[in-house]
């Protein structure tokens, strides 16, 4: 492993930590000083981050990249390569693949599979239930000393309170991070988008906001009741965020996430059919989409997430409402990013906190901070112009509303523990 220098760079580090322009100092994969070397480095590789940007390497707190079981529509190695694309170092990887990741022995094959891609770091959740059937509680304490981050259904129900609540209680004697999607699922009642004006005139079967605020009040009663650490999953909608920002002013442990699109995109995108922007939650009104970005700025939303879902080109071409949900966005998860900070949602180190800071605590892993004898996991990028192209794009997965959008930061160099893992020549 080489030593670096990054010269000249311009840090954005969460407050209280070094920012501005620094020298960094890389030595076996940490880094080993900002602007004085400590120490003796051996031919270190220097890198010329003049006019550029070096944040912390991102962490994506919701990945699926379908391995194992679903590689006819991506792979680990093709979606690391298109995360490392878009600075990030560390992803989440949900357990809903084929087959489930409810025992050590899929922790430890995934775990190994990024070994051998050697790209990005993995964080697995494993499964809530078994097989996420929703009713069988899976072998936590096993699954935790096997390397599990944090624990999830991801979308299947859990139907039963009581066992929701046994869950909470469970996890919270173990010291065990819950992942939740909240949605009811009888209000859901098979929707696929947003119940309103634009479902009625399409006639497509709606979720109605209901349906994830009626569940968020529930796991979060459950949550003071038992004590649990719970993370709310891709919220959508203002009612919501009332019942976190609330919950939050008692003093109840829960944090949430939002997906990168839903600060984009409102139910109105749906007209003409479009399956990518099929998504599960379902883009909401105009007036959720402005929560939304008002409670990113304030606070009530702790992180932002890519909630990658590539799919092949057969899984979209199907009517709107069998077609599977999901965006293939991993790459253009700090362009994005960006652009809330073009558009004055967020300042520059606020943005950034969203995607590397904030995750790092609710994981409790020490990344996210550019720090000396912290990992040098590191994102160097520009303010540069470029196009979102299909045929350029590194994820096998092509199903994004994005194609064609301009971009005004463009990923220059990813690196990983002190090795160059991406560069955009």
């Amino acid at each position: 492993m080489s030593d670096l220098i990054i010269k000249s760079a311009n840090l954005i580090n969460p407050p209280g930590e070094i920012s501005g322009i620094h020298d960094i100092y890389i030595k076996d994969g940490k880094i080993c000083g900002i602007d004085e070397d400590n120490v003796k480095l051996n031919s270190p590789i220097i890198i010329d981050a003049q006019d550029c940007y070096v944040t912390p390497g991102l962490i994506d707190l919701s990945v699926r990249f379908r391995e194992p079981g679903l590689e006819k529509e991506a792979t680990i190695s093709s979606e690391s390569k298109a995360a490392v694309a878009s600075g990030i170092t560390t992803v989440c990887y949900m357990p809903d693949t084929q087959p489930v990741i409810d025992t050590p022995a899929q922790i430890k094959l995934v775990q190994e599979i990024f070994k051998n891609v050697d790209l990005c770091d993995v964080k697995v959740l494993a499964a809530l239930t078994r097989e996420l059937d929703g009713e069988r509680l899976s072998s936590m304490s096993e699954l935790k000393h096997a390397g599990a981050i944090a624990l999830t259904n991801c979308f299947s129900p859990i139907k039963n309170s009581l066992v929701l609540r046994r869950i909470m209680e469970y996890a919270s004697g173990q010291d065990i991070t819950i992942f939740y999607q909240p949605l009811n699922y009888h209000l859901a009642n098979g929707g696929c988008v947003h119940e309103g004006e634009i479902a009625n005139k399409l006639g497509l079967p709606g979720i109605p906001s209901a349906a994830e605020s009626a569940a968020v009040a529930e796991a979060i009663s459950l949550c003071k009741l038992t004590g649990v650490k719970l993370h709310l999953c891709r919220i959508s909608c203002a009612e919501s965020l009332t019942l976190i920002k609330n919950a939050q002013s008692q003093g109840i442990e829960v944090t949430s996430d939002v997906a990168i699109h839903q600060l984009f995109f409102d139910e109105s995108f749906i007209n003409n059919f479009n399956s990518n922007y099929h998504v599960t939650p379902p883009f909401r009104t105009n007036e959720d989409l402005i929560s939304l970005r008002e409670a990113i700025s304030l606070g009530y939303i702790t992180a932002i997430c890519s909630d990658h879902q590539p799919h092949n080109e057969d899984a979209r071409q199907a009517p709107f409402s069998s077609t599977l949900p999901g965006i293939s966005s991993i790459e253009i998860l700090l362009p994005l990013i960006l652009d809330l900070v073009d558009e004055g949602v967020l300042d520059m180190q606020k943005a950034i906190e969203k995607v590397t800071r904030n995750p790092a605590l609710l994981l409790n892993i020490n990344s996210g901070v550019i720090k000396k004898d912290f990992p040098a996991d590191l994102c160097i990028f520009k303010r540069e112009e470029w196009i979102l192209e299909e045929n350029r794009i590194q994820s096998a997965g092509r199903n994004t509303p994005f194609i064609g959008k301009k971009f005004s930061t463009k990923v220059k160099k990813t690196i990983r523990k002190g090795r160059v893992v991406y560069e955009n020549k």
